[in-house]
């Protein structure tokens, strides 16, 4: 295997242009994860890591004609570019928005006037080429690229986040004159080359690659692109897996606890023909996360979705049966990637707050350490709210902002999840406007604000924020337990979610008085797509439809519950029995999207969980519906099975296999997948479309 990493931090100051923190940190983790899975042919351009070069144009230009140059028919040729990125015209005219995605070398500069072009920087035309004539020699091209394209955001993400996105303006770039400037002579793509070609990127074209500082131990700054460090993590122990399986499995890290809430937002996409090869190649694997330990510390931490208080089970050999647990060891001190091990009974805990007391010392014959049980965060953090129109944080005499805290009182006087406002890391964006707080994984899409609504008074806030709190308590259970590594323990379920969209020309304008199941029901008849399979943060809109289906893949009965938590943190449940293996069943009626709904406004992230779970003989099957809704009429939740649910969930969630069961509901082991997407605001889905927003 050859590499060629490239991370670019410092830019020249005369020009505005940021530094960044993280790539160094990405290149060097990077670098001791590619030679530990046998890498020895590394190009190192970086600047601030030992060994690298200056990561000027002319310098990763000369790096990939040397690769193109070395590779042969065989080779897999990794490539990872770390730095800034922006947009400039098309002159080519081979983009469909009349933009090229660049990406920006330690030596960029400013646009002379009118010309439309940022010297020194490297479009996406020319890595094409680059990559393809490695390709041209039959090795195998993976590339990786971690830098925004393009986008803006409603403000910068957080204290804890930087955004890896350069303003086009800034370097005299006019995206409005898309087809600008003098046109560079890119070579003719010709036949497909023989070898095959991946990409990975950290966000698509309307978000922020973000870098995130995973803080030491010591309180110290420790910046990482927060793809990059989720990929590294990753691939450090990555056996016999598809790069596709390697994808979701890095999708759902960056949606973990240790990321801070506004870096959630960026929605890695790839493309390519080696999605379904095994990760560089792959090798044997028992599918169970292991992390190496060395003289008390474990060799892993935040940027493998580790945290304090998480429970550890100490093993000899990475090779050894799940089972064959030494001792149990509590993490503390976890930083970016170490942690320190402090060893603790069997039956200890995992409270981040709350340290379990030492107990004797660690093993000395283990080597290794697997997840054994993690900690349940009981806080739901929210942002500070901002005005949407100035994006400036509200003063704390702003009126909304009053009646905001003391709504937080309210809900917080008493047990259970606390709700907090929390600057550094959020789980929960806030917006003030058209006269309401917005609230949501993300409120704002566009220009629109989206979400849950409320009127800023306290009542109101109140009895909202007990709404989301509620949900969210619900998703981070399901959601913790839908990463535990299901290859020992296979779902025996196999759950296939479709979604058929709809041509946006063919919904009503904003505001119409046509009714949405009239227009939808147009509008699906008269739209002849065919459904795909939904992707990892895909954008819906009106009339879209999401069909579910489940079938059993070995004999026995399960039970299979959809849960869907929508845009106003409003929980729906639906329940199948899965018997045999026979042809797939509907799990619940077809979901049909809408913004603007019968009852009113509601775009916004959304979540659905598929929950499935062995029955039990002779117990009645586990049907969730009733017990998990949060805006179901009064009196139609059965608080009693409500609260057992909880009880288990928190249970499973914080022990990975755990066996238990519902009592009278019967359920012997849980799996749980995940998926995610948003409701665009119908203007937003108009503009996206090419079409006027008002139609």
């Amino acid at each position: 295997m050859r590499a060629l990493l490239v991370g670019v931090s410092d830019y020249d100051d005369s020009l505005g242009l940021a530094d960044l923190r993280g790539p160094a940190n990405d290149i060097t983790l990077l670098h001791q994860v590619l030679r530990a899975r046998g890498a020895s042919d590394i190009t190192l351009l970086a600047d601030g890591v030992p060994g690298g070069s200056v990561p000027s144009r002319a310098a990763i230009l000369a790096a990939f004609g040397d690769l193109a140059a070395r590779a042969t028919a065989g080779d897999l040729v990794y490539i990872h570019l770390s730095g800034h990125g922006t947009r400039q015209g098309d002159p080519e005219g081979d983009e469909t928005d009349g933009l090229d995605e660049v990406f920006l070398p330690a030596d960029t500069g400013r646009a002379e006037p009118g010309s439309n072009r940022i010297p020194n920087a490297l479009i996406d035309d020319e890595i094409g080429a680059a990559v393809r004539r490695i390709r041209q020699t039959g090795a195998d091209v993976w590339l990786v690229m971690d830098s925004c394209h393009s986008g803006s955001g409603l403000r910068a993400a957080a204290p804890e986040t930087a955004a890896r996105f350069v303003d086009p303006a800034l370097l005299g770039i006019d995206v409005a004159a898309s087809r600008l400037g003098e046109a560079q002579v890119i070579e003719d793509s010709g036949p497909e080359p023989p070898g095959r070609f991946l990409a990975f990127y950290a966000a698509q074209s309307s978000e922020l690659a973000r870098e995130v500082n995973f803080r030491g131990e010591d309180g110290a700054d420790n910046w990482f692109g927060l793809f990059s460090a989720k990929l590294a993590a990753r691939i450090q122990d990555a056996g016999a897996i598809s790069y596709r399986q390697l994808f979701q499995a890095v999708l759902a890290d960056m949606n973990d606890g240790t990321v801070p809430g506004g870096a959630r937002l960026q929605t890695p996409l790839w493309e390519g023909t080696l999605i379904d090869a095994a990760v560089f190649g792959g090798g044997d694997t028992a599918g169970l996360r292991r992390f190496a330990l060395r003289h008390g510390t474990l060799l892993a931490g935040k940027v493998h979705g580790l945290s304090d208080g998480t429970v550890m089970g100490l093993i000899a050999d990475a090779a050894d049966p799940a089972d064959a647990v030494l001792g149990y060891a509590q993490l503390q001190k976890t930083g970016a990637t170490s942690a320190r091990l402090i060893p603790v009974d069997a039956g200890c805990e995992p409270l981040a707050a709350a340290p379990c007391p030492a107990a004797g010392s660690l093993p000395p014959n283990a080597r290794f350490a697997q997840v054994a049980a993690r900690p349940i965060d009981l806080v739901v953090r929210l942002a500070p709210p901002v005005d949407l129109a100035s994006a400036a944080p509200l003063a704390a005499d702003d009126p909304a902002r009053v009646a905001l805290k003391t709504a937080l009182g309210q809900v917080n006087d008493g047990r259970g999840t606390r709700i907090e406002i929390d600057p550094a890391q959020y789980d929960i964006e806030v917006v003030l406007a058209e006269g309401a707080l917005w609230f949501g994984p993300r409120a704002v899409i566009g220009n629109r604000p989206v979400g849950l609504p409320v009127a800023p008074r306290a009542p109101e806030l109140a009895a909202a924020l007990d709404r989301i709190r509620r949900a969210e308590d619900l998703a981070r259970l399901l959601a913790s337990v839908a990463r535990k590594p299901s290859l020992l323990s296979p779902n025996p379920v196999e759950v296939t979610v479709e979604a058929d969209g709809v041509d946006a020309a063919l919904l009503e304008p904003e505001g119409s008085a046509v009714p949405p199941y009239e227009e939808c029901g147009a509008a699906i008849g008269a739209d002849a797509s065919a459904p795909v399979r939904l992707p990892p943060g895909a954008e819906l809109k009106q009339c879209d439809q999401l069909a579910i289906a489940a079938r059993g893949t070995v004999s026995g009965a399960r039970d299979v519950n959809r849960i869907h938590i929508d845009a106003r943190f409003c929980v729906h449940a639906a329940h199948e029995r899965i018997e045999g293996t026979a042809a797939p069943r509907a799990v619940g009626d077809g979901m049909i999207m809408c913004s603007d709904c019968p009852d009113g406004y509601s775009a916004g992230a959304e979540r659905m969980f598929l929950v499935v779970t062995e029955a039990e003989d002779n117990t009645e099957p586990l049907n969730l519906e009733g017990l998990v809704e949060t805006c179901a009429a009064p009196g139609a939740t059965r608080s009693g099975a409500a609260a057992q649910l909880m009880s288990f969930l928190t249970a499973a969630a914080q022990r990975p296999g755990t066996r238990g069961s519902f009592g009278a509901m019967g359920a012997t082991q849980v799996w749980v997948e995940r998926f995610d997407w948003s409701v665009l605001p119908k203007s937003e889905a108009f503009a996206r479309a090419g079409l006027e927003t008002t139609r």
